[in-house]
């Protein structure tokens, strides 16, 4: 990994509240020390080079709704990664939690 994330950030995060999310998800958990993470993070504007402690790979909604209820749950800052093209970086986060939804291949929409 290029860049350290700060500590206060990676201390604030419960271990076992981390774990606990990654096992309850479909989509991968992509953390700071894990093969890939360099590359998940990646913005398409390469003049972006944000470190987010935590990038989840969400499947399906349910997977969108525990993400966004961990990230209120540990107050910490969340980005929304949809096709990954803005070009001023709103898809990722320093320290904070990105939910990449790059794998989802659908919309259902309930009208009611």
């Amino acid at each position: 990994m290029g860049k350290e994330v700060c500590e206060h950030v990676v201390s604030m995060l419960d271990d076992a509240a981390v774990e606990q999310f990654k096992a309850g998800l479909r989509g991968a958990l992509i953390q700071t020390d894990d093969e890939g993470y360099d590359e998940a993070r990646k913005a398409y504007n390469a003049m972006i080079d944000k470190y987010p402690r935590t990038i989840a790979n969400c499947a399906d909604v349910a997977d969108v709704i525990s993400s966004v209820n961990f990230a209120r749950e540990n107050d910490i800052i969340l980005a929304i990664r949809g096709g990954g093209h803005s070009a001023a970086g709103l898809g990722v986060v320093d320290e904070g939690l990105v939910i990449d939804l790059s794998r989802m291949r659908g919309v259902r929409v309930d009208p009611q």
